[in-house]
């Protein structure tokens, strides 16, 4: 199934499983906006529950905020699952960021749907669960809900279950500080490189403007700087490729990103990004929405010249299968990444 040349005719034909598919493989505006197309002419009523969610995952992948709500609005109280909840919070999590949106509100409503997310899991090891407390992690969310725990006690009890472990470190929660400790024999046994980012993964904002992204990482070394860079870029091009990379707010560390596969000695996936940087004349903003409409200017002019660029980077990307990866630099200079004392939370 070529989801370049699918119709509406075709796409009627799909069993449930294909449609699914059909929208997993989305990884370019213009596919996305093919795919929008259909379903408009089809009737997103027409949809079942599970096609609809992951519809509004991918309108999510595209930053269409407004759009994922609507759609998940539309599925059904008997289809509204774990994930339902988990994709709504989503939704209301990235609309809290929205300047023309009431910070609280949305805020408030995200953690209300990750509470249903989690109470809706079949099991407590369902990765539902973990993807929830992850999101409460990221940026300014886990402000509101330390404000009152409480009154999600079902987030309240996997976001505490480490920390809770002992007095101190709930004290350091509530302090709203972290503590870690980071020695060169925790770099040395790291298996891969999550274990040693954290405090710069909770700690560095990328969700403002380009000093504060800079001002609150002043406290980590370069490297660990450009770690936290190639662990988004890497998150976010193998979930929507490198469009999604620049126009999310993530593309504020491209640079530092290909600093940092430079550095790190990852020579083949810094000349792929090199490659496409070029397209741009080597350089792009750091402002979020100067970057979105310099994709759009691009979109326009080059039309599916631009789209092959894109996916020739992104297929680098996904087919990889060398030896670079930032461990081996981690683990040659261990000294880089150690960490000690507190950080203040983003």
């Amino acid at each position: 199934m070529d989801i370049n040349t699918i119709t509406l005719e075709k796409f009627i034909t799909l069993n449930e499983e294909e449609k699914l598919q059909c929208l997993k493989d989305i990884k370019h505006t213009y596919q996305f906006e093919k795919i929008k197309e259909i379903l408009s002419e089809l009737g997103l009523e027409n949809l079942s529950g599970q096609v609809l969610s992951e519809l509004a995952k991918v309108c999510n992948n595209w930053s269409q905020f407004e759009e994922a709500k609507t759609v998940l609005e539309m599925v059904s109280e008997e289809d509204r699952d774990a994930i339902w909840y988990y994709r709504n919070g989503f939704t209301h999590w990235r609309l809290s960021s929205d300047p023309n949106k009431d910070f609280e509100t949305e805020a408030n409503q995200a953690l209300d749907l990750l509470e249903n997310a989690i109470k809706n899991a079949d099991s407590p090891t369902n990765p539902v669960i973990e993807w929830c407390i992850e999101l409460v992690r990221v940026g300014y969310l886990k402000q509101v809900f330390e404000n009152r725990p409480t009154a999600y006690p079902l987030l309240q009890k996997y976001y505490f279950e480490d920390v809770n472990e002992t007095n101190q470190e709930m004290k350091i929660v509530q302090n709203k500080k972290l503590y870690k400790n980071i020695t060169i024999e925790d770099v040395q046994k790291a298996k891969d490189s999550w274990d040693i980012i954290k405090p710069v993964y909770e700690t560095v904002n990328i969700y403002n403007t380009y000093e504060d992204y800079l001002d609150s990482a002043k406290i980590f070394t370069l490297e660990q700087r450009y770690l936290l860079a190639i662990i988004w870029y890497f998150i976010e091009v193998n979930n929507g490729g490198h469009y999604q990379f620049f126009d999310n707010s993530t593309g504020i560390v491209w640079e530092d990103t290909l600093k940092g596969l430079e550095l790190f000695g990852m020579k083949e996936h810094a000349a792929n990004f090199k490659n496409l940087l070029a397209y741009f004349d080597g350089t792009i903003s750091f402002v979020r929405e100067e970057r979105s409409e310099l994709l759009a200017q691009m979109e326009e002019e080059y039309g599916d010249a631009f789209y092959e660029k894109l996916e020739q980077a992104d297929n680098f990307v996904y087919d990889y299968d060398g030896n670079e990866n930032e461990l081996s630099f981690i683990k040659k200079y261990p000294e880089k990444f150690i960490f000690h004392g507190s950080a203040d939370k983003s």
